[in-house]
């Protein structure tokens, strides 16, 4: 077995939650299914999200210099099967025919999320085909509760 074969392997075991991360600057909105959010400081309570840089997603980060993260729950017929794939009319907003609620700076929340973080970008690295950002924690909470959703993948060299 090649050597990024077994390193492919290695890394897709690495385990992470699925979530929805929302964004929005001025009239446009997006969201986009992230598996790289983690939390990365106590105080103040802190997150980091990958996403790749060409997610649209990402340039509402930036230009908003925030976002919110949705947490996915175990279901996978839920909000997982609506977001993993590209949307049937690509003129439709992401969110239609979805529960929501406005939250912070007008970013769109999932109702159907087991919880989420509201964030305000404090800093951001490139990483290679992703940017990370760190998301001071500003808001957030509850919202259906239960587990939430936590993936290995096969090759740590895709989604």
């Amino acid at each position: 077995m090649k050597v990024r074969d077994r390193i492919g392997k290695a890394l897709g075991r690495v385990p992470s939650g699925l979530f929805i991360v929302t964004a929005r600057y001025e009239d446009r909105q997006d969201a986009v299914l992230a598996s790289w959010v983690n939390q990365c400081s106590f105080e103040p309570p802190a997150v980091t999200i990958a996403l790749a840089k060409t997610r649209p997603a990402r340039l509402l980060v930036e230009a908003s210099q925030s976002f919110i993260v949705n947490v996915l729950n175990k279901d996978p017929n839920g909000l997982l099967k609506r977001f993993c794939k590209a949307p049937a009319d690509p003129n439709a907003s992401v969110f239609e025919g979805l529960e929501v609620q406005e939250g912070f700076k007008g970013i769109t929340v999932l109702k159907d999320a087991v919880s989420y973080l509201e964030c305000e970008v404090m800093d951001q690295l490139p990483a290679g085909d992703h940017v990370v950002y760190f998301g001071k924690i500003v808001g957030g909470g509850m919202l259906q509760g239960g587990e939430p959703y936590v993936h290995v993948r096969n090759n740590g060299f895709s989604y």
